[in-house]
């Protein structure tokens, strides 16, 4: 659906304008929740600083985006780490995509990156996000400024940037010597210039980063291409980039992450499914001709430095679901037009259902102060409509109202957007139009050529029985459930009834013109949607809040509960990540002694230990398929590696108390757990010598050292420990070539 959130942020975005750049600048256009104040750009990357600025004029003048773009470093503090001249010029022009973009003949703001920057800082009001998608020079400058920028308006700093328990990327198949070749731990957007990284990551201002960890998740897939249905300016552009890398002349040999366009998505706030670290982090500054480690980005245990909230890990999944739900949302008009709603009316129509649309639309305004929207009603005829309000009561006279419809079936202006709204003959209808289908024909005309349809209350199940909502999430009246389901069900419609009375009271997905809402005052929250969309959110705020004194809902929504439940899971949403390995000790002295050797040969430190209390060993129990039980819990957890170990005793009921290995290539269970390490060959001669520590060798004679897979990079041995693990030590993995199982 798509993707609401509170008032829109303020974002600056300090970039080297390269083709994952360009995508992430095209989703926040297309964000909702996003106000792009200005674009800084950076020479010291992807692209030269002149052809980047005008990228970046030229993709904000596609999106109808009215915000500067300043020109910053075109030299790095530090160093002169670059990619080579042949990428550059391809990024210089998009991927073969500057073509597609409009001409720009305006110069670009006459400011510095860092003196626009602390503009905005000092002028707007409340505070603003800085999202950087390049190298850290502009925004180290920003801190070196004389006088000092007001940097305690900073909101946050999202990084896209470094490599924490990852291979870097900066050592790709260009011969650029052994500066570059031989760094396998930076990440490229640190590695540009470390220096200013550093300063960066030693200031105060709260920071989120989203390292090659959390983007190794997610790779760039012709799906991204597909995904957008589309046919604004900017989705077509996007489309045009994703091909060209995907598909066309600028195809990726090896599976790439997607970069910056996972930051600009953590940033606006819209991935829910992120595993978050607190770390302290420096940079290396140190270039060495050979084993070159400069700009890599590790854990420190400094006192002073302040611990950055780190992104680890993201669901591809909910990447996909985000990347289109934005990326088909509506480009905002440069200059809205007046658009026609037309509101269906009928004997009994809900009052609430037809005021409120009619409330909200009627008093949106554009730029100039007049009417954004031509609102009217359309019924089967010209003779006044009865309103009424809640459900009939027999017997009784029910207060009413009446209104005169605008305009009748047989003659009305075009309508732009469509609104079937609820009432109490709305039963009558539906079964009505079985045999005569007045009311569904005439909404299928109107929606050939309207933008947008919407559904309200139990208008919705009218607007169904059209047949022209499929295969979507709707909701209605939360009494009309079961109906609106029954009725998908029998027409085979593939609907889902959702419950959203404990979120925005409304459904919209992207891909669709067809939205449903809620019973009564939801008809307003649908209808401030419509401005939304129209105007942009920022509006849409401003209307509710200054004119309707209006609190836009926010939420989710959720299974009816009186609704069967699903029984069926999708695995690749409901699995989060790895949890632990778990071991099995005897008894208490087996404990001590088992958490003694990962201790001493693995580097685990102590977490915690717990006797499972009585109430707990009996939820326990019943979940392990035991009657009863009695266990000892302690954790163990690996500073660098950040995994946690497991070690449990049972004091009852026992096990069996052998402990069994398996050869390295019997079939059945999990074999070995692989831990990635620095130097296989130290290991080797370090653990070997353990005491505990049983290792696999080969059958053949003279078997020393472990050797390098080659013409492979990788090398590893197995060992046993005591308590029936097989391990493995690895080292050299061409990360880059293996990212979610896809080996390049």
């Amino acid at each position: 659906m798509l993707l609401g959130g509170a008032n829109p942020m303020d974002v600056i975005i300090d970039t080297d304008m390269g083709w994952d750049d360009v995508l992430a600048i095209a989703y926040l256009m297309k964000c909702p929740n996003v106000n792009i104040l200005g674009i800084t750009v950076t020479g010291c990357g992807e692209t030269h600083l002149k052809n980047g600025v005008e990228i970046a004029q030229r993709l904000l003048k596609l999106g109808n985006v009215k915000a500067p773009v300043s020109a910053g470093a075109s030299e790095p503090s530090q160093y002169n780490h670059h990619f080579p001249e042949p990428f550059r010029e391809m990024m210089d022009g998009s991927c073969h995509q500057l073509d597609n973009l409009p001409v720009v003949t305006e110069p670009c703001d006459p400011r510095t990156a860092w003196d626009f920057m602390r503009d905005q800082l000092s002028s707007v009001e409340g505070q603003i996000t800085i999202l950087s998608l390049g190298g850290f020079t502009n925004i180290a400058r920003l801190f070196e400024l004389e006088p000092k920028a007001q940097i305690e308006n900073i909101k946050n700093i999202v990084v896209m940037g470094g490599a924490i328990n990852v291979d870097g990327n900066s050592d790709p198949d260009w011969d650029q010597g052994k500066l570059y070749g031989t760094n396998y731990h930076a990440e490229w957007n640190i590695f540009l210039d470390p220096l200013a990284a550093k300063k960066v990551f030693f200031t105060d201002v709260p920071m989120v980063l989203v390292p090659l960890d959390a983007c190794n998740d997610v790779i760039l897939q012709p799906i991204y291409y597909d995904l957008i249905t589309s046919n604004d300016p900017v989705a077509k552009f996007t489309k045009g980039l994703l091909y060209s890398k995907t598909k066309g002349p600028d195809k990726e040999a090896l599976p790439l992450p997607i970069f910056d366009p996972l930051a600009a998505m953590v940033m606006s706030d819209h991935m829910k499914h992120v595993s978050y670290q607190q770390l302290k982090l420096d940079v290396n500054i140190i270039d060495t001709p050979q084993d070159n480690m400069c700009g890599q980005t590790y854990v420190t245990r400094v006192e002073d430095v302040r611990p950055i909230n780190v992104a680890m890990g993201v669901s591809e999944i909910e990447f996909q679901q985000v990347w289109s739900d934005v990326f088909n949302s509506p480009v905002i008009e440069d200059k809205p037009t007046m658009k026609n709603v037309g509101i269906l009316a009928f004997d009994n129509v809900e009052t609430q259902d037809l005021s409120g649309v009619f409330e909200v639309l009627a008093a949106a305004r554009m730029e100039d102060g007049t009417p954004q929207f031509n609102v009217f009603t359309v019924a089967k005829n010209l003779k006044p409509v009865k309103t009424t309000a809640g459900p009939p009561v027999p017997n009784y006279n029910e207060s009413t109202m009446e209104i005169n419809p605008n305009y009748a079936f047989d003659t009305y202006p075009d309508i732009d957007i469509l609104f079937v709204v609820g009432g109490q003959a709305i039963d009558e209808l539906v079964e009505s139009e079985k045999t005569d289908p007045l009311y569904t024909k005439w909404i299928e005309n109107v929606s050939k050529n309207a933008k947008y349809v919407v559904g309200v209350c139990s208008g919705v199940l009218l607007l169904t029985q059209t047949g022209l909502v499929k295969d979507l999430n709707v909701t209605t009246h939360h009494t009309r459930f079961h109906q609106l389901q029954k009725m998908s069900d029998n027409n085979g419609y593939g609907l889902t009834v959702v419950d959203t009375r404990g979120g925005e009271n409304f459904i919209h997905e992207s891909h669709s013109k067809y939205m449903t809402s809620g019973g009564v005052h939801c008809a307003i929250a649908v209808a401030v949607h419509i401005v939304s969309l129209i105007q942009g959110l920022k509006s849409a705020e401003k209307l509710a809040h200054d004119v309707l004194e209006y609190t836009i809902p926010r939420g989710l929504y959720a299974t009816p509960k009186d609704f069967s439940q699903p029984v069926h899971m999708d695995p690749q949403k409901f699995v989060l990540g790895f949890s632990h390995i778990n071991v099995i000790v005897a008894d208490l002295d087996m404990m001590e002694e088992a958490t003694a050797f990962y201790k001493r040969v693995l580097g685990f430190e102590e977490a915690w230990s717990l006797w499972l209390p009585p109430e707990t060993n009996e939820h326990f129990a019943a979940d392990a398929g035991f009657d009863e039980c009695k266990v000892l819990v302690r954790f163990l957890y690996h500073p660098n590696a950040q995994i946690h170990l497991e070690l449990m005793m049972y004091e009852y009921p026992k096990g069996c108390q052998d402990i069994d290995y398996h050869k390295t290539n019997d079939v059945g269970g999990i074999r070995h757990v692989a831990l990635e390490v620095s130097d296989a060959v130290a290991a080797y001669n370090w653990l070997k010598d353990q005491e505990g520590v049983t290792m696999i060798k080969p059958v053949r004679e003279g078997y020393g050292p472990p050797q390098k897979l080659s013409p492979d990079p990788q090398t590893f041995f197995y060992w046993l420990d005591p308590y029936g693990v097989q391990w493995e030590f690895e080292q050299g993995r061409p990360m880059a070539r293996v990212i979610n199982g896809i080996v390049g």
